[in-house]
C-alpha cells in the first residue's frame, strides 16, 4: 500500500460550513484516480468532505493524476495495488481495503463504482461498518457474473445514491434494489474548479470551427458514432476540425477508423489531458455521442463554460439538458441525426450562443454543489445513525482526528 498526502496535513480551510455536522471518518473508495467522471466526482467529493470538517480519507486500486491533487489538500490517498482495477471484484483489493478499515478506525464507506462497491461489501461483512455506494452508470456492459456479483454486493450497501432517474430505475427494476434504498443526487461541479492557465491547442486547429469530445475511449461512449458523423460534417463545412480528448482500450481502433473515413487532417486524437476542463472553453461544439450513459460531469462543465452541447438522448443526459433549450439531442448510434445536429449550431452562432448561455444559467440554478454534498452528508448521517450500537454515542465532533 501506498500513501499520496500525509495524516495531519493541515488543509487550506478544515472549517465545516454551516449547519454542517461533522461525521467521520469516512472512507472514499474509488477504481482509481485517473480520468473520468467519476472519479473527478469522487476526488471533488472528498476534497469538499474535508474542506466542510468531515475527517475522509480516499482508498484505490490504482493512483492517478487526481491523487496529487488530493493529497494537496492534506486527505490521505491509500493505492492499495499496483494494477488498476475495473469492472470486476478484485479479492486482493478487497482484503486490503478490509484491513485499511481496521486500520483507521473507518466509520462508514463510500464507493464509486462497479470494483470499488464489489470489493467494499466484501471487505466490510461482519465488519458492522456500513457502506454507501454512488451508481455512475446504466451498467449494460454487465454480464450474467457480474449481475449476479452486483446484486449481492447491493445487499450488502446500506444505501446507494444514483447519479440518475434511469440508474435508480434500472436498480429497483432489474437488480432488485429496495426502492426506499435508493435516493437519487445528481452530479454537480464545485465552482472553484477554475483552470489556472490557458490551455494550448496544436496550431493547425486554431483558427477553425472546432467540435470536441471529451471521454474514455471505450464502447458506450460512442465516439466511432462521432466519427460517421464527422465524415457528413466535413463535406458541408470542410474547414471544421475535430478533437477526441481522452484514451482508453479502443484509441487505436477510433485512430484506425478516422484513417479508413479520411479524416486525417480532421480528427486530432488528444489523449489524456488534465486541463481538458480547460480545454473545453475553446470549443464550438461539445459532443456526448455515448450509447450508454448514467449522467456525464462534462457536459455539466461545457454548459457552466457556455458552451452548446449535443448529446444522445441516453440515461440522465435528458435530466441535463433540454432538446432545443440548453442544446440539442439526437438518437444514440444516429450519425446522420448527429451530423445534422452540429452544422445546425456552427451554421447559427446566434442559436449556439443562446444554448449556451441558457446552459450556463442551468447550471447554476439547478446544480448547485454545496446542495449536492450537504444531500451526500445527509445520508451519511442517517445511515451512521441506524448502523451504530445503541450504547455508542454519536460523538459530536471529529474535527480534530484527521484521518486516523
Amino acid at each position: 500500500m501506498s500513501v499520496v498526502g500525509r495524516r495531519g496535513t493541515e488543509a487550506r480551510s478544515s472549517t465545516p460550513a454551516r449547519g454542517s455536522r461533522v461525521i467521520g471518518p469516512v472512507l472514499l473508495v474509488v477504481d482509481s484516480l485517473q480520468t473520468g467522471g467519476g472519479e473527478r466526482h469522487a476526488a471533488d467529493l472528498a476534497i469538499a468532505l474535508h474542506r466542510r470538517g468531515v475527517a475522509v480519507s480516499v482508498a484505490c486500486s490504482a493512483g492517478g493524476f487526481l491523487a496529487a491533487e488530493i493529497g494537496r489538500e492534506g486527505i490521505e490517498v491509500c493505492v492499495l495495488g499496483r494494477q488498476f482495477v475495473k469492472r470486476r471484484l478484485g479479492l486482493r483489493l478487497a482484503w486490503r481495503l478490509r484491513r485499511l478499515v481496521h486500520e483507521r478506525h473507518v466509520q462508514l464507506v463510500h464507493a464509486h463504482m462497479y470494483a470499488g462497491g464489489a470489493a467494499g461489501a466484501l471487505a466490510l461483512l461482519g465488519s458492522g461498518v456500513p457502506l454507501v455506494r454512488t451508481e455512475h452508470s446504466e451498467a449494460n456492459w454487465r454480464g450474467r457474473w457480474a449481475r449476479l456479483i452486483g446484486r449481492l454486493a447491493y445487499r450488502r450497501t446500506a444505501h446507494i445514491i444514483a447519479v440518475s432517474g434511469p440508474i435508480r430505475q434500472r436498480l429497483v427494476g432489474r437488480d432488485g434494489v429496495l426502492a426506499e434504498r435508493v435516493t437519487v443526487i445528481p452530479c454537480a461541479m464545485p465552482e472553484d474548479r477554475s483552470p489556472q492557465r490557458s490551455p494550448v491547442l496544436p496550431e493547425k486547429l486554431r483558427g477553425r470551427p472546432l467540435v470536441g469530445v471529451v471521454a474514455r475511449l471505450q464502447p458506450e461512449k460512442g465516439v466511432e458514432v462521432l466519427l460517421r458523423a464527422a465524415s457528413r460534417i466535413v463535406d458541408g463545412l470542410p474547414e471544421c476540425a475535430f478533437v477526441v480528448v481522452g484514451d482508453g482500450p479502443l484509441r487505436a481502433t477510433l485512430e484506425a477508423q478516422a484513417a479508413r473515413l479520411g479524416l486525417g487532417d480532421h480528427v486530432h486524437f488528444l489523449g489524456f489531458r488534465p486541463d481538458a476542463r480547460a480545454l473545453l472553453s475553446l470549443l464550438d461544439v461539445l459532443v456526448a455521442p455515448s450509447v450508454s450513459e448514467g449522467a456525464p460531469l462534462v457536459i455539466l462543465e461545457a454548459m457552466a463554460a457556455g458552451v452548446p452541447v449535443v448529446a444522445s438522448s441516453v440515461g440522465g443526459i435528458p435530466d441535463q439538458i433540454r432538446h432545443e433549450e440548453e442544446g440539442l439531442l439526437v438518437p444514440p448510434g444516429n450519425h446522420a441525426a448527429l451530423a445534422a445536429a452540429v452544422l445546425c449550431l456552427l451554421e447559427d452562432p446566434a442559436l449556439a450562443r443562446r444554448y449556451g448561455e441558457a446552459g450556463r444559467r442551468k447550471v447554476e440554478q439547478e446544480f448547485r454543489y454545496e446542495e449536492m454534498v450537504e444531500r451526500i452528508e445527509g445520508i451519511y448521517r442517517r445511515v451512521s445513525l441506524r448502523h451504530r450500537p445503541p450504547s455508542c454515542p454519536v460523538p459530536s465532533s471529529l474535527r480534530d482526528r484527521g484521518c486516523g
